[in-house]
């Protein structure tokens, strides 16, 4: 009776074996059927990692995001002069003054963008909230949010290149400046805050 019970014992540590076997078997399938199809999503942050490859370099990431950037700007740059306001000169794209955005939330935490425009062009972006919530939110915000300033200010617009691992501050930050930029290009100064010393 014993021989029995020991040889059920090892058909059932063998049938369990080859059940985990299985298991990792479609663990590994699964995986290589979600990267064969997810290449849009890591190859775009590939490319953009590509894209700026020394965060600790905003000037390398912004000399060649504006690159990309200024091919893309200047056909809405055209389109907004054309449709801009009358009161403003042809050649001006935004209003001149200092225009604060709406403040954006993320998983991440707040982020707001104000903007100063002088005449026509945004000459200084600056992030005046941003996550710093936990010591990671405090890394990459000292990391990124001098790239998205600079970058932001060469581009003239809010088509800035996002930093690989930094999608939520690139979220808040993009949607704040466009926010300002909106404020600018419709004149309005009264929602943003004027008069800086």
């Amino acid at each position: 009776m014993r021989h029995t019970s020991d040889r059920t014992h090892a058909l059932r540590r063998r049938a369990l074996g080859m059940a985990l076997a299985a298991l990792i078997a479609v663990s590994a399938a699964i995986d290589v059927v979600v990267l064969i199809f997810r290449p849009t999503t890591e190859s775009s942050l590939a490319t953009n990692a590509t894209d700026s490859t020394a965060i600790g370099s905003p000037s390398e990431d912004s000399a060649q995001s504006s690159q990309s950037t200024d091919s893309s700007a200047s056909p809405s740059a055209s389109a907004s002069e054309s449709s801009g306001s009358s009161s403003s000169s042809s050649s001006s794209k935004y209003a001149d003054g200092t225009y604060t955005g709406e403040l954006i939330q993320t998983n991440r935490g707040d982020v707001q963008v104000r903007i100063t425009v002088s005449n026509g062009t945004i000459t200084n972006v600056t992030a005046i909230t941003y996550p710093t919530e936990t010591q990671q939110s405090q890394t990459i915000s000292a990391q990124v949010i001098p790239t998205y300033e600079s970058e932001a200010e060469k581009a003239q617009s809010a088509s800035i290149q996002l930093v690989s691992g930094a999608t939520e501050t690139f979220t808040g930050f993009t949607g704040s400046l466009q926010d300002a930029i909106n404020q600018s290009m419709a004149g309005s100064s009264t929602s943003s805050s004027q008069g800086q010393s």
